[in-house]
């Protein structure tokens, strides 16, 4: 299984990130594993979402079953276009859809996406260039930096922490 160790994520990290001690510290306790590889596709399971994935340098898909996903893939724009498995499966399924300008995906104010029927969903959020026709100005770092905030305090059920040190 191709993995990233503590070591090399802290060395691809800026200096200035306040956190990254703290991933390289649940990864080097094994609470935290990173791996490398593309995503073929993603189902709900027992308890879960298995998903199914090819690590990277290796032509054999495997599957894992995870409770949450993060995914990192960038920006796809349009999600009638997208080639992205996970994104079409949710898209194909009604769990998301897109924005009017299909620059990504269409969220509330909070980052939740919003479904076919244009509610909002508990459990999903998005962040990042995907939600750009709501929030614009969404890739710079001190931007993407308050969204992820944002979105944590919601999770955590803190939404009265400030921001300091942003």
């Amino acid at each position: 299984m191709s993995r990233s160790s503590a070591r090399d994520f802290r060395e691809r990290c800026s200096p200035s990130t306040c956190c990254a001690d703290r991933i390289a510290a649940l990864v080097d306790s094994g609470r935290l594993t990173v791996l490398t590889g593309k995503t073929c596709d993603a189902a709900p399971g027992e308890d879960g979402i298995d998903v199914r994935w090819r690590p990277r340098g290796s032509d054999a898909a495997r599957t894992l079953h995870v409770t949450r996903i993060i995914s990192c893939t960038g920006p796809q724009g349009d999600l009638a276009r997208t080639d992205d498995p996970l994104l079409a499966h949710l898209h194909a399924s009604g769990s998301i859809r897109p924005d009017p300008e299909h620059l990504g995906i269409e969220v509330g104010s909070t980052g939740r996406v919003l479904r076919a029927d244009g509610e909002a969903d508990e459990r999903l959020f998005a962040i990042g260039p995907m939600t750009r026709s709501a929030f614009w100005e969404i890739v710079a770092v001190p931007d993407l930096r308050r969204q992820v905030w944002d979105v944590a305090r919601y999770l955590s059920n803190a939404h009265w922490v400030g921001g300091e040190g942003l």
